[in-house]
Order: C-alpha cells, then sequence, then structure tokens
C-alpha cells in the first residue's frame, strides 16, 4: 500500500526523490505519452472537448459533472505509476497539497509548499509572484486579493471548506455533480468542491495553473489533486448519505489512459471508487474544518418573522419583514427570461415547495435524510473569463466585501478560463447547493420563503453572468 503524504511534510530523502522523478519524467522524449509534456496535454485535451463521446458526435467534457472525481483520480493513478517507474520504486506516491488545513504551526500547510519553489523540476515560474509564501492560499479566490489578514483568511477557509464538504454536500449529487450520460450535449453542472475549494487554488496560484488547458504544466497540479481526491474519502466518512453513486451509466463510465509501460489502458469508473483497491492511501491529518461554526451576523429575514442568525428574534422585524415583501420572486427558469449579472448583486424571494409531498415520492428517505436543495437554474459565463458570485440565504444587502464566514452563506460558483475557447464562447451550468442545515442554523426551517442574494466578486465582478431561475427542491 503505497502512502501520499502530506507535501509540507515531507523529508529531505523523500523531496531528492520526488525531484528525481520528475526529472527523469521531463527528460523523456516529447512523443512519448509519458512524458511530462504529454502528461500535461491529457488534461488540456479532456477538459477542452479534443474528444468525441463514443458513438455520439457530441464532444466530451470531464469538468461540470460526476465524471470529475473519478476521471482525476484515474488521471493520477497512472500519473503516479509513471513516476514510480522512473525511479523504478513501487513505493513512490504523489504528495497532496494540504491546503485546507489551517494549522497556524511551522511548517504551514496553507502556504505553497517549500519542495515546489526550492526543487526544479517541481518549479514552474509562472505562479502568482504575490502568493508565494507566507502567503496564505485563500480558498474563496476569485481573481483579486481579499485583503484579508491571516486570522480572518484561516476563518474564511475553515467556512468555505464546511459548506461544501459537511453542510452543503449531503448527499451523492451535491457532492460529484450532476448526472452526465452518454449523449448528453452538455456536462449540466459542478459538484461542490469543483467549484470551490477546487478551482479556487486553481485561480489563486495562478499562470498555468490558472487555467485548465495549462494547468497540467505545472507539478503542483498533481499535487493539488492528490488533496482534492482525498477529501472525497473524507468526505464519504462524514457518514449519512455520503456515499458513491451507484447509477450504473456512472460506474460503467470508461476511460483510456497510458499506463507506466506506455500502454492504452482502459479503465472504468467502477474500478475507482476505492484507493484500497488502487493500493494507495493517505497520510492522516486534522480536518478542524469539519466541525468549524461560522461566525453569527445580527439579522437574518426569516418570512414573517425575522430572527437573528443565532435563532433569537430581531428587533427589526417589522423593517425586515416589509424588506422581504418588497423582494420580487425571480422564479423557475421559463423560455425567454433571463438575468444578466454584472457588478450587482440580484436578490429574489424564493418560494418553499411544501416538503410532505415529496417525501410520500422518496419513503426510502427518511425526514431526517431528505435535503433541501437551492437550485440557479440557466447559468452562462464566458469559457475564457475568471467568474464568480457567491450565494447568500435571507441576506439582501449582501454585497462583494460580506464576509462569509457567516451563516447566511450558502456556496459560490466560480469559473476557470479554459485555453483555446474562442471569445463568446459560453460556459452553461446548473448550481445546486445544499441549504437544509442552512435554514436550519438560521432558524428559519419554517418559514414559507427565504431571500437568495447573488453576488458578483472579483476579477470577474463585472463579467457578464447569466442566470435563467431560481428555486428549491428536494433530494
Amino acid at each position: 500500500m503505497r502512502v501520499r503524504m502530506a507535501s509540507h511534510l515531507l523529508d529531505a530523502a523523500y523531496i531528492t526523490k520526488y525531484n528525481r522523478a520528475y526529472e527523469l519524467m521531463r527528460a523523456l522524449p516529447d512523443d512519448d505519452p509519458r512524458s511530462f509534456s504529454q502528461q500535461a496535454s491529457v488534461h488540456c485535451a479532456f477538459c477542452q472537448s479534443a474528444y468525441l463521446q463514443k458513438n455520439s458526435n457530441e464532444k466530451l467534457q470531464i469538468h461540470f459533472s460526476w465524471l470529475f472525481y473519478p476521471w482525476h483520480r484515474w488521471y493520477l493513478y497512472f500519473h503516479e505509476r509513471i513516476l514510480a517507474k522512473m525511479l523504478n520504486d513501487d513505493t513512490f506516491a504523489l504528495p497532496f497539497w494540504n491546503w485546507d488545513n489551517q494549522a497556524i504551526f511551522s511548517p504551514l500547510p496553507n502556504v505553497i509548499p517549500a519542495v515546489f519553489i526550492e526543487k526544479p523540476a517541481l518549479v514552474d515560474n509562472t505562479r502568482a509572484p504575490s502568493h508565494q509564501p507566507p502567503t496564505l492560499v485563500d480558498l474563496t479566490y476569485s481573481g483579486k486579493p481579499g485583503g484579508l489578514d491571516p486570522e480572518q483568511q484561516r476563518a474564511e477557509n475553515n467556512n468555505l471548506m464546511h459548506q461544501e464538504l459537511v453542510s452543503g454536500a449531503k448527499t451523492p449529487s451535491l457532492f460529484f455533480g450532476q448526472a452526465y450520460r452518454a449523449g448528453d450535449a452538455n456536462a449540466p453542472g459542478p459538484g461542490s468542491v469543483e467549484r470551490a475549494p477546487h478551482t479556487a487554488v486553481h485561480l489563486w496560484t495562478g499562470g498555468d495553473m490558472g487555467n485548465f488547458g495549462t494547468a497540467g504544466r505545472d507539478p503542483i497540479f498533481y499535487s493539488h489533486h492528490a488533496n482534492v481526491d482525498r477529501l472525497w474519502n473524507v468526505w464519504k466518512s462524514l457518514g449519512g448519505r455520503r456515499k458513491d453513486i451507484t447509477d450504473p451509466d456512472w460506474l460503467n463510465a470508461e476511460f483510456v489512459f497510458y499506463d507506466e509501460n506506455a500502454t492504452l489502458i482502459k479503465v472504468k469508473v467502477g474500478d475507482a471508487v476505492s484507493t484500497e483497491k488502487l493500493r494507495y492511501t493517505y497520510q492522516n491529518v486534522p480536518n478542524p474544518w469539519i466541525t468549524h461554526i461560522s461566525s453569527p451576523l445580527s439579522i437574518s429575514i426569516a418570512g414573517t418573522k425575522p430572527v437573528s442568525s443565532n435563532g433569537v428574534a430581531s428587533p427589526a422585524a417589522a423593517e425586515a419583514t416589509s424588506l422581504l415583501e418588497e423582494i420580487e420572486e425571480f422564479g423557475e427558469e421559463v423560455e425567454g427570461k433571463f438575468k444578466q449579472l454584472a457588478g450587482s448583486a440580484f436578490q429574489s424571494k424564493v418560494k418553499r415547495p411544501v416538503k410532505d409531498l415529496f417525501r410520500t415520492l422518496k419513503k426510502q428517505i427518511t425526514d431526517e435524510e431528505l435535503e433541501e436543495v437551492l437550485v440557479i437554474q440557466g447559468v452562462e459565463v464566458p469559457s475564457d473569463k475568471i467568474s464568480k458570485f457567491d450565494v447568500f440565504i435571507n441576506l439582501p444587502d449582501a454585497n462583494d466585501k460580506t464576509s462569509i464566514n457567516i451563516p447566511e452563506f450558502a456556496g459560490t460558483f466560480v469559473n476557470v478560463p479554459h485555453l483555446g475557447m474562442a471569445p463568446g464562447m459560453n460556459r452553461k451550468a446548473t448550481l445546486r447547493i445544499g441549504i437544509g442545515d442552512k435554514l436550519e442554523q438560521l432558524g428559519i426551517k419554517d418559514v414559507s420563503s427565504i431571500v437568495v442574494t447573488l453576488v458578483p466578486k472579483g476579477q470577474g465582478k463585472d463579467v457578464p453572468i447569466v442566470i435563467k431561475g431560481i428555486k428549491i427542491e428536494y433530494e
């Protein structure tokens, strides 16, 4: 069993071996499928729609759907095996960049690890110069510095992690992303971790990492995705409905990769759900974000009974109630209707469907397991530009300065540019966020409507972001 270690905790001997593996990979001829340039091009091809789906004229995309996690697991598996072959060392395993760990002790896990700065074969000179250590990784990054001090940054990082892996990802579809079946014309929408922190770390690292078409050219990419892969195991360990997908269309989806012997191998998603069967595991590290509690905000609107975020009736009840009444309902997606976000926040009242009616159709799911899901329909963003918006519940005054370390923060949407995508081409998706825990935390489980605020942020604040509907459903 190979053990993937935290990159900030590697000893000198392993660092030497790690650097040597990439020296040997970089020395291979460019036409060797195991060479570093070819390995980088694998990610470029699969994320740039270079291939058609089998028996279809539709292009294949491995982001923005339930294929994201298993495809990247297989990609790293073969990349790791090639490196091991270069070293003639079957025990070699890729280290993981432990950016979710907000520990304050040296060596810091949530900065670019020293090995990627000091060892020549692991360096990429295109990375953002301002994000070198001791600058902390910003898991909420949107293309511009957030201006937070280290304590605030760690708090926001922890809340982002808690929301995207614990509170907002209680079902397989919320975590992995939406179903993407053979013949589908468009990858329908990403899971929670793919949106952020995964995407934010790409943008924050910058340079090659800041574009999906070039990300594989930076050796830190593989360490970054090793941590993303580790979080799949962590998520399953949290229990409840957090289990692998059982749909045959997911389990039987196939990909091809070159192995360590330059032999083309066909693999299935179903063979990648267990890291033990793939003969690797991860070093145990703390995950304190699992139990993170966000800072309270003073007032939250709650239908006809506004409450503060600690569940106590608000003294501004009359004002808050009138504000809720003034906000219009955008409604579900219908032909010809859309809203463009460009530089300013958008608020909408959203009605909650009757839970009991849904439960009669899903008797195998208990009331405690049924998850309430906020659905942002028809999201369209330019494929070649950074764009991001945050989602808040019952906080109509939220803006691009509003902290996400509050109970009202529900989730985020982030787009990384795609190299080679022509100007004018749009990325289309549906954003789905679990909000059951959020409504309970805010003390508004029994209200008939909530207010949803979408806030464009960062470098892409003025990028035209289109949405076509907002609704709530149960899963």
